[in-house]
């Protein structure tokens, strides 16, 4: 039983196939009767609907426009097709959520009208006895704008999509349904179905403070996997680009001085700096031990190697005197040492960790470094990539995230539901790269001026050649020639005349052909010579009868026979004569007087109205007059002409 509010009753059940309602004589009419018979029609009348219609279809009008800062939503009237019906909507005003992606659409409010809230549901039949009385309730159902999730009843059907208080392209209406799916397999099939019609061109803006990227996308259509997506205005585009980090460990670098110097890494740009690491060196006073033979650590660790271990003008001889030991100078050798409690110097190198200043995208500046020793620097590395950007059926723009490569990054498949827009070089050095290499559609125009130009590029190859080929040639020789290719008229002089003919490429005597008429010109039909002979007669009559006895009939006329009786003619204005011989037909195509084929060359044609026919004779018979029949007047045309006797 459909969903009906209390006290009304409605049996109407599709599975139970039933096609209409046998009202019979004797038998009550039931008011359940009366709403399945309403509920079976709107059932059928939507089954052929839906397979046009989708629900949320715009019919007309029915725009919004959507204030990206502050939300504020401007909802216009019209119609949106909702569960079997083109409903008509109100205009409202919306605040929507900038963040994140709503849905915009209508609410289906139902509710049931008797005559307490609307009187003049009575009934108005003046002088019946049901005079204002209670009949029918009313079911009235009305499509409110609201976005998901706003707390209003009914049934939610959602029309557009906001994000980030941007609204998402959509085609625009009349949108049916079962037409676009049509038209979509058929674009997909025939051309792809993914293409950019106009417009759509993707730029680099300034960078956020932030450090997201923005980019701008300017309005246009164009045809994603077969449907159709517009931007009626130019969008902003926020991307928050992370790049892909590479972790290098120590570096090496030499050092070339002392004091600060520039430090230029290898593989830029740099995101981040982790360590430095420099060989120090450094002169300190040690005290030695309370004994002979006593082990004196160094202050400082990862030691390298003693330069110098000296006490007033005596010097200790590393390996005789003392040796390195886990830091220490150790002097258990045999060899002299310092008086127990006496101090000493030592100068010796180590490694120290250092604080990078100035630091960039390429480098840093250090000081302190022993010229000559290594500079090690762990650091990580923004890795190149290619990102790309596109666009779905439902109008939203999507990036696809490139994979990050040291050397020649490449860009990432981009499925076959979007359209790509462009690509994005992401070399993180503040001027990337962006390439709008979507597939566009190119113009009938520009596919024939590009076959111009084809063409053109030929012609100018093949003078090229000529022209090369008579500049290998020795000097004597073509001294005051020059090269004609053959192939036009253009280096021919045009101020005396030419006899000769250019035919496919080639100079050729030409060819004066005269015009003939054709036979099917000749009014006389012509035939084999034949006898006739009776297949079936019938000699005998049994009466006659005159069938006009009064003659009441026009004289029949004269028959009259032109020769020629159709005139067919060329008319050529030309200097030359190669349009004579490349016009002449044999069998098919266009032949020169050698059975050479040659090529039309269509330099430029026009149209206009023949003023005049051209002047030629016409011979005239005229037949089918009576015996001693006078003939008295004779005109062509209009003109009067006089009769030779045959």
């Amino acid at each position: 039983m459909s969903n009906m509010p209390d006290g009304y009753y409605n049996r109407f059940d599709p599975a139970k196939h039933f096609d209409a309602h046998l009202f019979r004589v004797g038998y009550a009419v039931q008011a359940a009767e009366f709403n399945e018979v309403q509920s079976g029609l709107a059932a059928r009348i939507q089954g052929v609907a839906d397979a046009m219609f989708r629900d949320g279809n715009v019919v007309r009008d029915a725009r919004i426009v959507v204030q990206a800062d502050s939300g504020d939503t401007v909802c216009e009237a019209g119609a949106v097709y909702l569960k079997g019906a083109v409903r008509g909507v109100a205009p409202k005003k919306l605040t929507l959520p900038v963040i994140g992606v709503i849905a915009v659409g209508l609410y289906l409010q139902d509710s049931v009208v008797t005559e307490l809230e609307d009187p003049s549901l009575r009934d108005p039949a003046v002088g019946a006895r049901n005079y204002q009385e209670a009949g029918a309730a009313r079911l009235k159902v009305e499509a409110v704008w609201g976005y998901a999730g706003d707390g209003q009843p009914g049934e939610f059907f959602p029309v557009y999509q906001v994000e980030n208080g941007v609204l998402r392209a959509k085609e625009p209406p009349p949108q049916l349904d079962g037409v676009t799916q049509a038209l979509a397999r058929y674009d997909r099939d025939s051309s792809g179905g993914s293409y950019v019609v106009s417009g759509l061109s993707v730029a680099a803006a300034a960078d956020l403070p932030s450090g997201e990227q923005v980019y701008t996308v300017s309005e246009g259509r164009a045809r994603v996997n077969g449907y159709g997506v517009e931007l009626n205005t130019s969008r902003r585009l926020v991307y928050a680009a992370a790049p892909d980090l590479r972790q290098i460990d120590s570096e090496p670098h030499t050092s070339a001085s002392g004091d600060a110097q520039r430090i230029n890494l290898d593989r830029a740009p740099v995101a981040a700096i982790s360590q430095v690491r420099i060989t120090k060196e450094v002169t300190v006073t040690l005290t030695h031990g309370g004994y002979t033979g006593a082990q004196d650590p160094l202050p400082d660790t990862s030691v390298i190697s003693v330069l110098e271990v000296k006490q007033g003008a005596t010097v200790y001889a590393a390996g005789t005197d003392y040796k390195l030991n886990a830091g220490k100078l150790d002097w258990t050798l045999p060899g002299n040492e310092p008086a127990p409690g006496s101090t000493y110097t030592a100068r010796y190198q180590f490694i120290a960790a250092a604080q990078p200043a100035q630091a960039d995208a390429t480098g840093f500046t250090v000081a302190g470094a022993v010229p000559g020793s290594l500079v090690l620097v762990s650091y990580s590395q923004k890795l190149p990539r290619i990102d790309r950007l596109a666009i779905g059926a439902d109008g939203k723009l999507v990036w696809i995230k490139g994979v990050a490569a040291d050397w020649n990054p490449q860009p990432p498949t981009v499925p076959a539901a979007l359209l790509p827009l462009a690509s994005v070089a992401q070399n993180w050095s503040g001027d990337r790269q962006v390439s709008n290499d979507g597939v566009r559609v190119v113009p009938m125009s520009d596919l024939a001026g590009l076959q111009g130009r084809l063409d053109h590029m030929a012609e100018l190859i093949a003078q090229q050649a000529l022209s090369a080929d008579a500049q290998l040639r020795e000097s004597g020789a073509k001294k005051g020639l020059f090269v004609d290719p053959f192939l036009s008229d253009g280096m021919r002089d045009a101020g005396i005349a030419q006899t000769a003919a250019i035919v496919g490429g080639e100079l050729t005597l030409p060819i004066r052909a005269g015009v003939s008429a054709l036979p099917g010109d000749v009014a006389a039909r012509v035939s084999l010579d034949f006898s006739l002979s009776p297949v079936m007669e019938q000699p005998m009559r049994t009466g006659s009868m005159k069938v006009n006895p009064y003659l009441a009939f026009d004289p029949l006329p004269a028959p009259v026979t032109l020769t020629p009786a159709v005139d067919r003619w060329t008319e050529t204005q030309t200097s030359w004569a190669s349009p004579m011989t490349e016009r002449l037909t044999i069998g098919y195509g266009n032949r020169s007087s050698i059975s050479q084929s040659t090529d039309d060359m269509l330099l430029s044609t026009s149209r206009r109205a023949l003023e005049t026919l051209r002047a030629i004779d016409v011979g005239f018979t005229v037949s089918g007059f009576g015996p001693n029949e006078a003939l008295s007047s004779l005109k062509f045309d209009g003109i009067s002409v006089t009769p030779v006797a045959q």
